[in-house]
């Protein structure tokens, strides 16, 4: 399917916002990793274009477009960009909770958990006080065995029949003071480490999708986040409820 001239106009609109999310996009990526793909036996090529290396898959009624693209960075979890634009409908909900999504591993098909904003940043919340609380118990006990240092010197005595002998005395001191600079080195990285966490946290948080309403030629894009193996790496179906309507993409990683 071709596209006509206000088609083209509304993709224009929303190309622009999805370059300012990938921005966003690539600071939740713990690496790289790679993109999805539109399947080719799947999706029409008219129906896709190009934006910062990511492809993104176009699907549209008369009354409201959805645009869609796919992240899965090393080690972490699967990220949809998912973009809605209200063409002709007084008004539509946006509802990330009714996003569906499935893996395809050949001999079954896998529904995989779709968080809603809160429940993400839930998650990311309880990952980082638990290192803030790692770090904490190692310090502490590598702070303390910081007081204590231990010296050897060499000694010699002469029995009593004029024979030397020599040896070796180890003396093991304790200084308080190091113990404090230790734990104000810790008390600083801990600080540090949690205004990191509380920086990046207020990124994620402005990128993430949340419910809303859209009334006639408003659009909206957001970060959905998915709960996926890390080794993810097949064929997935995304399904994005709007407006009355269901949009359906197939993609397939892009290695």
């Amino acid at each position: 399917m071709g596209w006509h001239g206000n088609d083209l106009i509304h993709i224009m609109k929303l190309k622009s916002y999805f370059l300012l999310l990938n921005i966003a996009t690539v600071m939740v990526a713990c690496s790289p990793g790679f993109y999805y793909k539109p399947d080719p036996a799947k999706t029409d090529a008219n129906n896709t274009f190009l934006s910062s290396g990511a492809t993104y898959v176009v699907s549209k009624t008369n009354n409201a477009m959805v645009i869609l693209t796919a992240l899965k960075p090393a080690g972490g979890q699967l990220q949809l960009t998912v973009g809605y634009l209200n063409i002709g409908l007084d008004r539509a909900d946006v509802r990330p909770d009714s996003i569906r999504v499935a893996e395809d591993n050949g001999d079954v098909t896998s529904i995989l958990q779709v968080y809603t904003a809160d429940q993400y940043m839930t998650k990311l919340h309880r990952q980082q006080n638990f290192a803030v609380l790692s770090k904490a118990i190692s310090d502490g006990y590598s702070n303390q065995n910081a007081g204590f240092s231990t010296s050897t010197t060499n000694t010699s005595t002469v029995s009593s029949n004029g024979t030397i002998q020599t040896g070796t005395a180890t003396t093991t001191t304790y200084d308080a003071s190091k113990v404090n600079e230790a734990n104000a080195r810790s008390r600083q990285e801990l600080n540090q480490m949690a205004g990191s966490f509380n920086q990046y946290n207020q990124s994620v948080n402005q990128t993430l999708l949340r419910a809303s309403t859209l009334f006639k030629g408003q659009k909206l894009i957001g970060l959905v986040v998915v709960n996926a193996n890390p080794d993810i790496s097949n064929k997935i179906y995304v399904t994005v409820p709007f407006g009355g309507e269901e949009y359906n993409f197939t993609l397939i990683p892009n290695k």
